[in-house]
């Protein structure tokens, strides 16, 4: 037992207690009669492969080994012994399954779960020889002169309901009241190939071929009750690595179990590896973020060594513009959809516009932003961008005698028939379009950005009573 002890704690996370119940399972082997005749052995997970390791082996007290090198501590893989995962999966027993020795020896096996705590932590394994019919059988013979094209199959299933013969496409897997498999398409062979089983399926048992975990007695007898307008019964499981859907009918006419198996791994997949893909540009967002404030913070550290006014307000400007870039890169970083929320983003372009501005702590900034607006997050970059660039207009040229207690900002969202139109007005001195339509960077940057990157359209009205800055797009706006 010391050599099951040391696999156990090389290749499986099982604990001392799980380890005496799998010295326990071998000594009772050693003692039960019925395995005299057989190779016997017990498996566990490989926890750094996923397959399957020997961690045990009874030889035959009568007769000869079907082995002829020492098999323990070897792995069990998936594609030659189907039943082994099966029981490890399903936590049912997989009886006179198919499978392929470790020295390509076609043999039989009958496994059994070994059970702790409700979680299968080995399996126990009784193997035997394999007839000549069984050979001749797991080499096509009877399973393609029964089943040599999809129109053989529809023929078999063309005593069917409707119902089930529409689905073709699917696995369709057809039991007898016995629970064996007396019925089968090509695309139900060819799923079992693909998940593990080894020859010929019709005849094994429900048992030996449940990959959901149920067994044949509960679901006949829970079918049989179910109202015919509320079948099939439908559920998802996963196998090994697949994703499967099933429904379940009760056929009455020929009193059979009707299970219709979709494979929906492919599609599993590639919702995870969009999700992957949303998580990868979050940590990209969330990097960029962090990199810009460090640029913010170098520009803020160069800021105070500088003693121009005009440049000190240039590059102040400069640090206002990026740190309205890094306020939606850091939005962004924290969700996983293409779309931001409008009102969100502008609700922390603010705040930061606020901390970089010791003079728009006075300015009354009001928000009216409709909540449901959604935009993509190219655009909401721009739109950070000509906010910013309307707000350092507001707080550098609307109030020149200085923000006053009654001095306001307000920004209006709305959207009408796919178009968003956003409006910033405050209540300052205006000016005078004509002279500085030449001569103004922000304008320069909001024309810009408006009309080449959003792609819209930009209005400006001024006067003594203050300044009204709109500009509208289309929200499905392709770049």
């Amino acid at each position: 037992m010391k050599r099951l002890v040391e696999l156990c704690k090389q290749y499986t996370n099982l604990d001392e207690d799980e380890i005496r119940k799998l010295i326990f399972e071998a000594k009772r082997i050693e003692q039960v009669d019925d395995y005299e005749d057989y190779d016997v052995f017990i498996d566990v997970k490989n926890q750094f492969n996923g397959q399957a390791v020997v961690v045990y082996h009874k030889l035959p007290q009568n007769g000869r080994s079907l082995y002829r090198q020492q098999v323990v501590g070897k792995d069990a893989l998936r594609e030659n012994e189907p039943g082994v995962f099966h029981t490890f999966e399903t936590k049912l027993k997989s009886v006179d399954l198919l499978a392929e020795t470790q020295e390509h020896r076609l043999i039989r096996q009958r496994i059994y779960p070994i059970a702790f705590n409700n979680r299968t932590i080995g399996v126990t394994i009784v193997e035997s020889d394999v007839s000549q019919d069984v050979l001749d059988n797991f080499q096509g013979r009877d399973l393609e002169s029964r089943y040599n094209d999809v129109s053989a199959t529809i023929q078999l299933f063309g005593r069917l309901d409707k119902a089930v013969t529409n689905q073709l496409a699917d696995a369709v897997l057809g039991f007898d009241q016995s629970g064996h498999l007396v019925l089968a398409n090509r695309t139900a062979i060819e799923l079992y190939q693909k998940v593990g089983y080894i020859g010929n399926i019709f005849g094994l048992t429900y048992d030996n071929l449940s990959l959901d975990g149920s067994n044949f007695a509960d679901v006949s007898s829970k079918i049989k009750q179910v109202q015919d307008d509320e079948q099939p019964l439908v559920s998802n499981f996963n196998y090994l690595n697949y994703f499967f859907r099933s429904r379940k009918f009760w056929n009455k006419q020929n009193r059979q179990l009707v299970i219709l198996i979709q494979d929906k791994t492919d599609v599993k997949r590639k919702e995870a590896e969009i999700i992957s893909k949303s998580v990868a540009i979050r940590e990209i967002n969330h990097r960029v973020k962090n990199n810009l404030q460090s640029v913010i913070s170098l520009l803020r550290i160069q800021q105070r060594r500088i003693q121009n006014p005009e440049a000190k307000k240039a590059l102040n400007e400069s640090v206002s513009r990026i740190m309205a870039i890094a306020s939606t890169y850091e939005l962004m970083s924290k969700q996983l959809d293409d779309e931001t929320n409008l009102k969100a983003a502008i609700q922390l372009l603010i705040s930061h516009f606020v901390q970089l501005n010791d003079s728009a702590t006075k300015l009354k900034i009001k928000l009216d932003i409709d909540s449901t607006i959604v935009v993509d997050n190219d655009q909401i970059v721009t739109i950070s961008i000509i906010i910013n660039e309307l707000l350092q207009n507001v707080v550098s040229h609307a109030f020149p005698n200085g923000i006053q207690k009654d001095s306001q900002v307000s920004i209006i969202g709305q959207a009408e028939n796919g178009i968003i139109t956003i409006r910033v007005q405050d209540n300052g001195v205006g000016f005078d379009l004509d002279q500085t339509r030449s001569g103004s960077l922000g304008l320069m940057i909001i024309r810009s950005y408006v009309s080449d990157k959003l792609l819209g359209r930009l209005k400006i009205k001024s006067s003594s009573r203050g300044t009204v800055t709109s500009f509208s797009f289309d929200q499905q706006t392709q770049h």
